[in-house]
């Protein structure tokens, strides 16, 4: 059962976190931040969230095995990825990965309270 209060931010981007964290904050959630699949699956497993975001531009063989393992198990919880426009290749296998919305990271930051706050309550 996912834990409607919590949501995991898997990347390296420090700089965008506070952005991520307050909109986070404002929709009513707790943010878990892992920059490696161990610290990812350790706050998944710990937080059961019903929110995962993937910044595409972290390390790309992190987001891509816990993309490739979250689609093979029967976790149910809504996948959000973002990159920067230009990064075509990452937002496509992150689309063939499961992410079920794929955003450029200039979208994602216009939109990030309605995304996080609609993407939880759906």
């Amino acid at each position: 059962m996912a834990d409607e209060q919590t949501l995991v931010l898997l990347g390296q981007n420090l700089v965008f976190m506070p952005r991520i964290m307050g909109a986070a904050q404002a929709a009513g959630l707790t943010t878990r931040y892992a920059s490696s699949g161990r610290e990812f699956w350790a706050a998944f497993e710990e937080s059961r969230p019903a929110l995962v975001l993937v910044d595409l531009e972290g390390d790309s063989d992190v987001w891509t095995e816990v993309l490739q393992e979250l689609q093979a198990s029967d976790h149910d919880v809504r996948v959000v990825a973002f990159g920067q426009h230009s990064d075509i290749e990452s937002l496509e296998r992150a689309r063939s990965l499961g992410c079920g919305r794929v955003l450029t990271k200039g979208e994602f930051s216009r939109d990030m309270q309605p995304v996080i706050a609609g993407e939880v309550s759906r």
